[in-house]
């Protein structure tokens, strides 16, 4: 091996390096380390025309830029390089990811995706793990969640989805893996065991079966208006028996035809780079592959019950220089941990009880440790984990807001600009509906965050506890009247709430009203008088005239009678009161009901007429 020193400007990043995600931190923390002992490890280069392109240690090199960038050293500063002749663009990448992997971990995505290039390349899994001393285990691993869709890989990269969640929707499709993301940024929590059973719980689909329907003595579930997707064995235990022989009798079939192989994969994944398909291009005049070697079989019987076949397979053969550069000397497997994993959770579940303790005794690091939980700041750990009350959603895209949302919208943004905290969700996640939702939801850095939160003062940290729990209280179920003694209906008439004061009957109210119910609001907010009846109005007409009528009242339109505006304004729905009333309710004991009066009378038959 020879060093040589070239300029820093001569010296390119590599066309193509597995480590897309580069630490902007570490990266700085790099360049102040070689700015105060130098640069201790050389880089290794490849002549590319009068300049020379990055193999391994484009780390460094970015390092050396910064340093150039902040005039620390020259732009032409002397680099010590090794100058690797012959080495081929895949040699390039694979040394690049044996030499990230080895030294600072990839991110997991990058990782996968560096590994997944190398076996299709034609690396063994054995060849992978030792070359960067890893396990064949965490190999496989990387490489499942390689065959991520696009969005899940995203998600992924984007610290939006954990990792453990990320290898559980490997047993999906792309449609599910994308079912999952949505749940996701819809503002539910699964975790990985939660995500695996939803992906394989289901009941057996008919359309899986590859034996004789016939043969199936057990029931079925039925959609009559669907195919057979949506009909289901409801004996899974049978059909699986039935399904394990259909595949025997299969396998069976395909030996004795003279297949070179026939295996068997009862895994989730099959490593499909181990094989290679002789297809169309391969095909002599007369339509027949021009090959006189016997071709394998895989037969794909995954737990999820359905077989994929694939004929026609040679297995990949491993290139001479994969293999050369495995003898040279394989990197030694890491060594084992200094801490078995029940070890760590026993120390962990000690340090744990004592911080507990600890937060006894000083109650406002525990508030300012519950604000930080309420926000999402600890990670996907976290204990305590808030959704905002679906009522923000209705409002968030009206141009019409309630006065009450737009308080509440105004105090959290000015919360999360005084917190730092800003909307970053990339990829397939929509955009924020508001900076409630921005506080409530999404990771964030939580030691940033406990900085942030520290900085408060008593009354900020009280004012941002008040505000947080705000925003996850208020009628428990929206599709149904609160008519009981609930918590909701305690707490507003404990803070005397009155709706009249944050909303007056408007479009969006009574245009669900019937026409009956229509008169029956004018008559008992005295509209019906200043309209002079209702009985003459369409339904859209009588709308919009109890609409400007509300209006006017609220406003204090002197053109109306003090009465009539007295009426209106202290005018509410059963449904808006704590709790909510409504015909379809019980009367109460002591409830009494009033006498028509005349006026009732002419608009009832103005109605009925």
């Amino acid at each position: 091996m020879t060093i040589q020193t070239v300029p820093l400007n001569k010296i390119t990043p590599p066309a193509d390096n597995p480590r897309r995600a580069i630490d902007p931190t570490a990266l700085d923390g790099l360049a102040q380390s070689i700015k105060t002992d130098g640069l201790l490890q050389n880089l290794v280069v490849r002549k590319k025309g009068r300049r020379f392109e990055i193999i391994s240690g484009e780390r460094r090199y970015r390092a050396l830029s910064l340093l150039a960038e902040q005039g620390h050293i020259e732009t032409d500063h002397p680099v010590p390089v090794e100058v690797r002749a012959k080495v081929s663009a895949n040699d390039a990448l694979r040394l690049a990811t044996v030499e990230n992997v080895q030294r600072v971990q990839l991110a997991p995505m990058d990782e996968a995706e560096a590994f997944a290039r190398m076996v299709t390349d034609g690396a063994e899994l054995a060849d992978v793990a030792a070359k960067a001393g890893v396990s064949e285990a965490t190999v496989k691993r990387r490489l499942a969640i390689a065959a991520l869709c696009d969005e899940a890989k995203e998600a992924v990269r984007n610290d939006n989805v954990p990792l453990s969640v990320a290898e559980a929707m490997t047993l999906g499709t792309a449609d599910q893996q994308r079912e999952v993301l949505a749940r996701f940024e819809a503002g539910y929590h699964y975790d990985a065991d939660d995500v695996r059973g939803w992906l394989t719980d289901a009941k057996p689909s008919v359309a899986l079966a590859i034996f004789p329907i016939e043969k199936y003595s057990g029931t079925v579930t039925s959609d009559l208006f669907a195919d057979d997707d949506s009909t289901f064995f409801d004996d899974a235990e049978q059909f699986l028996a039935l399904q394990t022989e259909a595949v025997e009798a299969l396998a069976e079939q395909h030996r004795q035809s003279g297949a070179a192989f026939v295996e068997v994969v009862t895994d989730y994944h099959v490593s499909w780079w181990q094989y290679e398909s002789i297809g169309d291009d391969e095909e002599g005049e007369d339509g027949e592959a021009e090959t006189d070697e016997a071709l394998g079989v895989v037969i794909h019987f995954p737990p999820s019950a359905r077989v994929e076949i694939r004929e026609g397979l040679r297995k990949r053969p491993v290139r001479q220089s994969v293999t050369e550069a495995v003898a040279e000397g394989p990197a030694p497997v890491k060594p084992k941990p200094e801490y078995t994993t029940p070890l760590l959770r026993h120390m962990a579940a000690h340090k744990s009880i004592a911080v507990m303790e600890a937060l006894l005794a000083n109650p406002r690091t525990a508030k300012e440790v519950a604000v930080i939980q309420m926000m999402q700041g600890y990670d996907f750990t976290s204990r305590m984990k808030l959704d905002p009350h679906p009522a923000l959603g209705m409002f968030a895209a009206d141009d019409d807001q309630p006065t009450g949302y737009r308080a509440i919208a105004r105090e959290a943004e000015e919360t999360a600009s005084a917190l730092g905290i800003e909307d970053k969700r990339q990829g397939y996640a929509a955009p924020s509906r508001g900076a409630w939702e921005t506080l409530l939801c999404g990771s964030k850095d939580p030691v940033a965050l406990y900085e942030a939160v520290k900085a408060l003062s008593d009354s900020a940290l009280d004012q941002l506890h008040v505000l947080l729990t705000a925003l996850c209280f208020g009628q428990g179920n929206m599709d149904a009247l609160d008519t009981g003694d609930s918590l909701f209906n305690r707490v507003a008439a404990d803070l005397d709430v009155r709706m009249r004061d944050h909303w007056r009957p408007d479009a969006a109210f009574l245009s669900r009203r019937s026409k009956e119910q229509l008169a029956a609001i004018a008559r008992e907010s005295g509209a019906a008088a200043c309209l002079g009846g209702v009985g003459g109005y369409k339904k859209g007409e009588l709308v919009k005239a109890l609409e400007r009528f509300f209006t006017r009242a609220a406003e204090g339109d002197e053109k109306l009678p003090a009465e009539a505006i007295e009426k209106a304004n202290a005018w509410l729905p059963g449904g808006m009161a704590f709790p909510a009333v409504s015909a379809d309710t019980p009367p109460s004991e002591d409830a009494t009901e009033a006498e028509p009066t005349a006026e009732d009378e002419q608009d009832g038959e103005a109605i009925a007429a």
